[in-house]
């Protein structure tokens, strides 16, 4: 999950798609894994405080962090439906993140769960290429204004010339800040990429639902939103099962 730019609703997306797919397939084992820096996203969304994150389970021995390690060892969050390997807590510990240890720390959780969502937020850096470029899927977050779908122009075109198939980008059109902007398809447009899901504006609803660190499609579950969070989820993971097996 990325962005262009901030305050597109990334992180909360990316909470509220995974939750979904855990409620969706409860014999599924998913994890989130908050790769935001210089201080992490999803902690807050869902209420998280443990002394456990990305940074402390980098420093520890390669030998420790084993697939059986991120299995039994990240905290379950019940109510979210994952587990969680937490983001930077401050910008001082994003400093010390020994960032050759973030493709060892992937591939053993691709080992240990089914689904593993990374949340990049808009640091598209050395760290969040090659995750990108080997992802099964990616969730680009779009917000409705102008400045946000040309830098997104901006980073697709950048991302195509890296490599990044075409057909794993799931491109999601969020209003995250009101009713305002270009619609559905004026983004489409100027991107010249089909939007695939459109997120309408959450309002008031959204905050409350993080403000208590509940997943919206709990905290409202006959809210139209609802509806569309769970149909994206199914929907990505059903594509995502397909592109990994082409």
């Amino acid at each position: 999950f990325l962005s262009a730019k901030g305050g597109t609703g990334t992180s909360s997306i990316c909470a509220n798609i995974a939750m979904t797919i855990g409620q969706d397939q409860p014999e599924a084992r998913v994890v989130v894994v908050d790769m935001v820096l210089p201080i992490g996203s999803i902690a807050p969304i869902v209420g998280y405080d443990g002394p456990q994150n990305i940074v402390t389970i980098a420093d520890m021995p390669v030998e420790e962090t084993t697939p059986e390690f991120f299995r039994d060892q990240l905290p379950e969050l019940k109510l979210w439906r994952f587990h969680l390997l937490a983001g930077s807590p401050d910008p001082e510990s994003s400093n010390h993140l020994k960032v050759g240890r973030i493709w060892d720390i992937v591939a053993a959780l691709k080992e240990s769960y089914d689904y593993v969502f990374i949340d990049i937020g808009r640091a598209l850096s050395k760290i969040g290429l090659p995750l990108i470029q080997h992802a099964d899927l990616v969730a680009l977050i779009i917000s409705t204004d102008i400045s946000t779908v040309s830098l997104t122009k901006t980073l697709w075109n950048y991302m195509k010339n890296k490599g990044v198939n075409a057909a794993s980008i799931y491109p999601i059109l969020n209003r995250a800040a009101g009713l305002e902007g270009l619609s559905k398809p004026d983004a489409e447009k100027v991107l010249d990429i089909q939007i695939k899901a459109a997120m309408p504006y959450l309002g008031s609803s959204f905050a409350f639902a993080s403000s208590h660190h509940q997943p919206f499609t709990l905290k409202f579950p006959n809210d139209t939103a609802s509806f569309v969070f769970q149909e994206t989820a199914r929907e990505m993971a059903a594509l995502a099962r397909t592109l990994r097996t082409e």
